[in-house]
């Protein structure tokens, strides 16, 4: 397949030759952001989040984009992130049963996969305004090792043989492209398996590394037929419209360099791979410490266009940004550098100077500005305009 025409929006015109010497403002949760400025709250009242679709919300795309034709914030639209139960319905033998309770702290929801091999199960919990989060993961002890293997294997070779499981994919994220104005990026969420299939989306930290460790194999086996997943996920990205397939790794808080460098590079290199011969660009979130990282040249090697997020003390661990940016060197845009905690404080002093200390250490990179990770709830609308005040006092700021 022919890679697409170069884009013209304005976002990532800069990102591919526009002055290095601007900075757009770009924050993680866009609809967080546009609630602030417009006051609303993000969440519908008694709606679970979903970390796979696009969920009903007071913040529409409309809203999104008047925000940022307003105030000059740049926004992206989020389409969607493709898992393995995209394909549950196309296979005779797993069945999904999702049910959700609400209750005065929030909303429960159940899910239940039921294969040949045994139960799948998890609780995901949406409290009142605060962040969602897993109270049960659907793989808890190796016990469940056979049915999460034969879920996967299931479900990939259903994505890679079936047509019909990548149209439904397609269909749902082209659904959501169609609701973004043409300026927009279009960003679909799809990243390394090794990652997805370590990573809260199925087992806790904990469970996935002790499987990781005793039953290595199996686990390959896992991470290698996941990939074969992903590649047909980014296939529908591309088909959906979409600019950039963006994933995550977490940082060594989490991982050591030893299991980037055998299982996340090589993925990741590969599944950018099959994105640019596509024509989508491809974003990679690292939140937390990523200082050692950046000094192995664990992104430089993947082909990644962006890097995210520049995480300083507490949260993450880089302590001289200008050393850092410079080993990512001109080819890579990167985002960051305000962490989501400063960004909640009352101190905009605080701000301002952060916001001046990372302008100067990324000075001749393309940088854009920005939080960290996700922010619910909202960030007070004056921190955010602290940080775009003081790009423009400074005469970079690079208005949408």
């Amino acid at each position: 397949m022919e890679a697409k025409p170069r884009n013209t929006k304005p976002l990532i015109q800069w990102m591919d030759d526009g002055d290095p010497h601007l900075v757009p403002v770009l924050m993680s949760d866009t609809e967080s952001t546009a609630a602030s400025y417009f006051g609303i709250e993000p969440r519908k009242e008694d709606t679970s989040v979903s970390y796979a679709d696009v969920v009903d919300s007071p913040i529409t795309p409309e809203l999104i984009v008047r925000c940022s034709r307003e105030t000059g914030i740049h926004v992206d639209g989020w389409l969607g992130y493709i898992t393995p139960f995209e394909a549950i319905r196309f296979i005779d033998d797993i069945e999904l049963e999702v049910h959700e309770e609400t209750t005065e702290e929030g909303i429960r929801r159940f899910s239940k996969i039921t294969t040949p091999q045994g139960e799948l199960s998890e609780v995901f919990f949406t409290p009142k305004r605060r962040p969602a989060m897993w109270e049960e993961h659907f793989v808890k002890t190796e016990s469940d090792l056979p049915a999460w293997i034969y879920l996967i294997e299931a479900t990939a070779e259903a994505a890679v043989s079936n047509p019909d499981v990548a149209g439904v994919a397609t269909a749902r994220l082209s659904a959501q492209a169609e609701r973004w104005p043409a300026e927009v990026p279009l960003v679909v969420t799809a990243g390394a398996a090794a990652f997805e299939l370590t990573s809260n989306l199925f087992i806790d930290a904990t469970t996935a590394f002790y499987l990781l460790v005793d039953h290595t194999s199996e686990m390959e086996r896992l991470f290698e037929t996941q990939e074969q997943a992903q590649a047909v996920w980014v296939r529908c990205a591309a088909a959906a419209g979409a600019d950039f397939v963006r994933g995550a790794v977490n940082g060594l808080e989490l991982y050591s360099p030893a299991i980037w460098e055998k299982y996340f590079v090589p993925e990741l290199r590969r599944l950018f791979h099959v994105a640019h011969q596509l024509g989508l660009r491809c974003w990679m979130h690292t939140c937390g410490r990523m200082n050692k990282l950046i000094e192995m040249g664990a992104y430089n090697t993947t082909g990644v266009d962006v890097v995210e997020s520049l995480s300083h003390l507490p949260l993450g661990d880089l302590t001289d940004l200008r050393s850092a940016r410079a080993i990512l060197g001109e080819d890579i845009v990167t985002r960051g550098a305000a962490n989501v905690n400063l960004l909640y404080e009352p101190d905009l002093d605080e701000i301002r100077a952060r916001t001046r200390l990372a302008v100067e250490e990324t000075r001749g990179y393309r940088h854009m500005m920005g939080d960290t990770n996700d922010s619910y709830p909202p960030y007070p609308w004056e921190n955010i305009q602290a940080m775009m005040d003081e790009l423009d006092k400074m005469g970079v700021l690079l208005r949408a």
